[in-house]
């Protein structure tokens, strides 16, 4: 079981670092390249603040869709909305409270979180049982950091 005395001291010791050393030579290193230093690659990709669209990922359309039906539910009639987005609005309108209203529980949605564990279930197998009570939902590592 992991614990305090269990888990790695390489965990116990990591720093959130999102501003940190290998952040700061990147944009060293761009400087330099605008100055004319030459390097073995013509720039740097800031990936520390999660910046998916910056290394080649897609914009998350199932996301938006999702997002823009839950704040305008007339979109549920729309052939321009994916039948799997209407579907997760439906489900979120039947089991929480409307869009941004309070969760009730600050780990999130209890019906989103037994989903979470359902999929690690059926990622890891049947030697891995998650605990609801153990999954917190966040707005990001900025947000679980604080």
């Amino acid at each position: 079981m992991l614990t305090k005395d269990t888990i790695s001291d390489n965990i116990k010791d990591c720093q959130y670092a999102v501003r940190g050393a290998i952040p700061i030579r990147g944009e060293e290193i761009m400087r330099e390249i605008g100055a004319g230093k030459k390097f073995p690659f013509p720039k740097t990709t800031p990936c520390n603040i999660g910046n998916p669209q910056a290394v080649g990922q897609g914009h998350m359309t199932f996301n938006r869709e999702v997002l823009s039906t839950s704040l305008y539910p007339n979109l549920l009639e729309s052939s321009l909305i994916s039948e799997d987005a209407k579907n997760r609005v439906r489900a979120f309108r039947a089991n929480s409270s409307p869009l941004g209203a309070y969760t009730g529980n600050s780990k999130g949605l209890e019906f989103v979180r037994e989903s979470v564990a359902r999929f690690i279930e059926e990622r890891d197998g049947p030697a891995v049982k998650a605990n609801v009570d153990n999954i917190y939902l966040t707005n990001g590592a900025s947000e679980a950091v604080r």
